[in-house]
């Protein structure tokens, strides 16, 4: 059984996976949608099968998450169903009724305060071993603080072009315990195809603009293609909002990664519907997509 369900809203998801890798980090055992979800998984009984499984929910509270009906019923089963609920107050903001009377762990001003209060509140839960809850937030700091911001940003920049929207969280990982010069090698060893390896590694030597994002298997033309295939900021919100009804939160990613890959907007549709396991709800989307992009007689939505 899974110890803790981290509930988050999608926006404040740059904190909620920074506390869920120190938290891992520290021993305790998290679940987390973008980590836990396969592609193969309808989003929604996923997380309400972990939710109910779970020993307890780690709430990251927000304005954006006290908004959130997803988050107010990840919450709403936790109470019901007697479990612990650890609210971290990540910015101020007015809680929710049920959670008004509940101790918080206010992470606005030291975060490896609360992330100390809330290792502690997971092993008073009997979920952790006391001496890991000791331990654990006093060795996260000097251990994160090895590499310097800028190695650690140009790494997270480098293995996007290969792992996308995950890397931040890979490099974070690796950096707990690799030095510099090993932090590539230990990157690419969460690479799962050999030729893409080591194609990373090589291509890692190479000088690169800051901020520019890079994908070192693809060839120059289809870069080209890539670039070319330009979908409106409204055509992606809805494109975003269809598939997130079978993916959930991470469809914004699915469909970034799937731009970059596509050849065109029919390829595009094609390649979202393929992310779908039952062919019924496929056909669906795929029919779906087609509308939003112009493809079909219908036009776009």
């Amino acid at each position: 059984m899974t110890s803790f369900f981290l509930s988050y809203a999608r926006l404040d998801q740059e904190f909620a996976l920074r506390l869920a890798d120190d938290l891992i980090a520290a021993g305790a055992q998290i679940w987390v949608d973008q980590y836990d979800i396969h592609p193969s998984q309808h989003w929604d009984r996923a997380v309400e099968t972990a939710v109910r499984g779970c020993q307890g929910v780690i709430v990251v509270l927000s304005p954006r998450s006290v908004a959130s009906p997803n988050v107010a019923d990840e919450v709403a089963v936790a109470i019901e169903d007697g479990k612990t609920v650890i609210p971290v107050l990540m910015e101020p903001c007015k809680l929710p009724l049920r959670m008004a009377r509940m101790q918080f762990i206010d992470a606005t001003g030291n975060y490896q305060t609360a992330l100390a209060k809330c290792v502690t509140a997971i092993a008073e839960a009997g979920a952790l071993p006391e001496a890991e809850a000791t331990a654990a937030p006093d060795e996260a700091a000097p251990r994160r603080a090895v590499l310097a911001p800028e190695v650690l940003r140009q790494a997270e920049l480098r293995l996007t072009g290969v792992m996308g929207p995950i890397a931040g969280v890979l490099v974070r990982q690796a950096a707990a315990s690799a030095t510099e010069a090993q932090l590539y090698e230990t990157l690419a060893r969460s690479i799962g195809l050999d030729a893409e390896r080591k194609a990373f590694l090589a291509w890692v030597t190479e000088p690169r603009p800051r901020e520019r994002r890079v994908n070192p298997r693809r060839s120059s033309s289809q870069a080209a293609d890539a670039a070319a295939l330009f979908i409106a900021p409204p055509e992606l919100e809805r494109l975003t909002a269809a598939l997130t009804r079978y993916l959930g939160p991470i469809a914004g990613h699915v469909i970034a990664r799937e731009q970059r890959a596509a050849a065109s907007r029919e390829a595009l549709c094609q390649r979202l519907a393929d992310r779908i396991s039952d062919e019924t709800e496929r056909a669906v989307l795929l029919r779906e997509c087609e509308r939003i992009l112009g493809l079909s007689a219908g036009g776009a939505l």
